[in-house]
């Protein structure tokens, strides 16, 4: 690594389970299977947190009810003060996910969003082929530099929430 490239560690999460009770689907909200799941999410998180030494400081969401539900339950259980839910990552590419990611000065954070974005940016980061369930996430250490992301990014490791 050189002196002007820095790291992130990145909890890359997707929404837990949603129902389908009619509403639009941005206005969609977890369902008890989806609340477990986020909790189990938060708390595998937690666990690794403490592992690795470190604090979240920050956490990014779609502004869609699920992930803002999902991205408050995980921050409850892990002490995090800052939150920034964006209308734009609803239904995006996984380029405007990543501007976002750089541009914030935090170094811990925890990121929740959609498939097919998640899985599309989890591989094209790491080189991998995984596909992203719900309440799925994976820790991933990005390398970056003042030109951009160094890859492959390291995928640390991946928790199915099955």
């Amino acid at each position: 690594m050189s002196e002007k490239s820095h790291s992130k560690n990145i909890f890359i999460v997707r929404h837990a389970h949603a129902s389908f009770d009619g509403c639009n689907d941005f206005e969609r909200q977890l369902n008890a299977k989806g609340l477990i799941a986020a909790k189990k999410t938060a708390t595998f998180i937690h666990n690794k947190c403490k592992e690795m030494a470190i604090s979240l400081e920050l956490c990014i969401s779609s502004a869609a009810t699920r992930t803002k539900q999902t991205a408050e339950i995980i921050g409850k259980t892990n002490d995090i003060h800052s939150y920034k839910y964006y209308q734009e990552l609803y239904s995006t590419a996984v380029s405007t996910w990543l501007e976002k990611i750089i541009k914030e000065p935090a170094k811990n954070i925890v990121i929740v969003g959609h498939n097919p974005t998640f899985s599309q940016m989890l591989n094209s980061l790491c080189g991998y082929d995984l596909y992203m369930k719900p309440a799925n996430c994976a820790l991933i250490k990005l390398e970056i530099r003042p030109d951009g992301i160094i890859y492959p990014a390291s995928l640390q490791e991946f928790h199915h929430n099955e």
